[in-house]
């Protein structure tokens, strides 16, 4: 049966030339590498992937996306309100870049867990931690969003080979990979890159890597072509590379970028807009004068050169003369041009971008001067935002999951269980777990929780509970150690309260006695007692 594979989109260029060069490496002929140790298949993989990452339309588009994420792309005017000597002047506008950086901010992944499992698994949070990847898994999502998708290496650490396996995260720009549509998996991925460590053999010379299922192969660039220098057949059986792809669909796996057209277009009218309300401030916006009736020798200085203009309006409109019919010179004022109607512009452009990119109105700077808004109306408006989030972690939580499993295996490939005595087999079913994708209401989530405790919906221990608060792993880890504390030692405080001796059982007062009560009285009144 032969296995499909996914075909890698073509990108078209825009009209907008990008301000950086498009091209990294030089192409380089793969076919005049040295045929010893790589075979054909390899030889093959290797070119198809390497023409796929150096094709000068999909690096093309690749910087034209960073650079709308960044604001920095050219926007060209249209050639009729920016006169000719100010066409250099730019705007910069970071909607696309915020847009991008609203979703990345909801985006905390928390841990794994295995099947049956209430807590965070420890082993797993290991290797993500040994990785980084708190601070890390950022420059995945992020990347993918603003590519269409990123990678992941998973290698063997030869420092400590009982330590976690060894991940680093990859650029789209210097990496690529085959799809495999039935397997759901990389096949092979191919990434090259400038080796700038100074400390190293290959300093300043060019480095290719090729992953395939059964082999790892480390190249050089030299005078005559790619040289092998260390192949590592490992026979796993499997790519040690995970695909982070950005909203793919049934015909283009690899993903697509967050930053969509309509983005892009809107961005680019908003800068317009800036443009020409920054030309409008200098020529329009300004007050205008008119003087008449006028002599000439107004404007004149004491050595009768003529006067600036700057000169003429700040030091003679107060002390010009009536001529000698003694009438005075007339002066008329022009009001500038009112930059509301640009400012408007510019702010339906912001309501534009809001609705394509689901961001509130907020985040790009508009904030309405009026009452507070309420929090049913806040909650509304993060709406979109929020399940936005969510579906974004659905396919890179997927993607994670398929790392943990890779490090899994990697971690113990050569035993039959992992740490802990726990099988590889069970990560087929791990799930990843997310911090809140809304806006925080701790308070709300509290009350929900402890509602649901006194229904006896959810066992107030519940690990559950604590993370629906917002509480972390490692909060919860704490929390539960702190419990168990608790309880020993309430049991030991209840222990010792039952072996103190106890107190003899005292004879009542006179005062608590009824006969003596009454005798006392008797006593008082003189009465004799019966």
């Amino acid at each position: 049966m032969t296995t499909p594979i996914a075909t890698y989109p073509s990108a078209v260029p825009s009209a907008v030339v990008p301000a950086v060069p498009i091209t990294l490496f030089a192409q380089q002929d793969v076919a005049a590498t040295e045929r010893r140790g790589l075979s054909d298949v390899e030889l093959r993989v290797m070119t198809h992937l390497s023409a796929q990452l150096l094709d000068p339309k999909t690096r093309f588009d690749l910087f034209l996306s960073q650079l709308y994420a960044e604001g920095m792309n050219l926007v060209p005017s249209l050639g009729i309100a920016v006169p000719p000597e100010l066409e250099a002047l730019r705007a910069v506008l970071g909607w696309c870049g915020e847009a991008i950086g609203a979703r990345s901010e909801r985006l905390t992944m928390q841990g794994f867990r295995m099947p049956g499992q209430t807590t965070i698994d420890a082993d797993l949070q290991e290797a993500w931690q040994a990785n980084n990847f708190d601070a890390e898994s950022v420059l995945v999502h992020d990347d993918a969003m603003t590519f269409r998708h990123s990678f992941v290496v998973v290698g063997a650490n030869d420092d400590d080979p009982e330590a976690p396996p060894l991940s680093t995260v990859e650029s789209p720009l210097n990496m690529t990979a085959s799809w495999d549509v039935r397997r759901r998996e990389v096949s092979a991925a191919y990434q090259t890159y400038l080796d700038v460590d100074p400390a190293s053999e290959t300093f300043n010379r060019q480095m290719s890597v090729l992953h395939t299922r059964d082999a790892t192969i480390d190249l050089v660039l030299g005078d005559k072509g790619w040289e092998i220098v260390d192949r590592n057949d490992h026979g796993m059986g499997f790519v040690p590379v995970v695909m982070f792809a950005n909203r793919p669909t049934p015909t283009n796996r690899y993903g697509r970028s967050e930053i969509a057209a309509s983005w892009r277009n809107t961005q680019d009218r908003a800068a317009r807009a800036v443009v020409r309300s920054e030309i409008a401030a200098e020529f329009f916006a300004s007050m205008k004068l008119w003087i008449l009736g006028v002599n000439k020798s107004a404007f004149e200085n004491a050595d009768g050169s003529m006067a600036s203009a700057w000169e003429t309006f700040t030091g003679r409109l107060s002390t010009l003369e009536a001529d000698k019919y003694g009438n005075l010179p007339t002066i008329i004022f022009q009001q500038g041009q009112d930059p509301a109607g640009l400012i408007k512009f510019i702010d339906h452009e912001r309501q534009v971008f809001s609705g394509n990119s689901r961001v509130p109105l907020d985040y790009l700077g508009m904030v309405s001067d009026g009452n507070p808004t309420s929090a049913d109306a806040i909650s509304k408006g993060d709406f979109r935002l929020k399940k936005c989030a969510e579906r974004l972690s659905v396919q890179f939580g997927d993607d994670w999951e398929e790392w943990a499993r890779i490090t899994l295996k990697m971690w113990d490939y050569d035993a039959d269980t992992r740490p802990n005595g726990k099988y590889v087999d069970e990560a087929k079913q791990l799930e990843s777990e997310w911090g809140k994708f809304g806006i925080p209401t701790p308070s709300a989530d509290t009350v929900n929780v402890t509602t649901q405790i006194a229904a006896k919906m959810i066992a107030p221990d519940d690990d559950d509970a604590l993370a629906e608060c917002g509480w972390t792993p490692v909060q919860r880890r704490r929390i539960a150690a702190a419990r168990t504390r608790y309880a020993s030692t309430a049991g030991v405080d209840s222990a010792l309260e039952g072996l103190k001796p106890q107190q003899p059982p005292q004879q009542p007062l006179d005062g608590e006695q009824p006969a003596a009560l009454l005798a006392l009285q008797q006593s008082r009144d003189g009465a004799p007692s019966t």
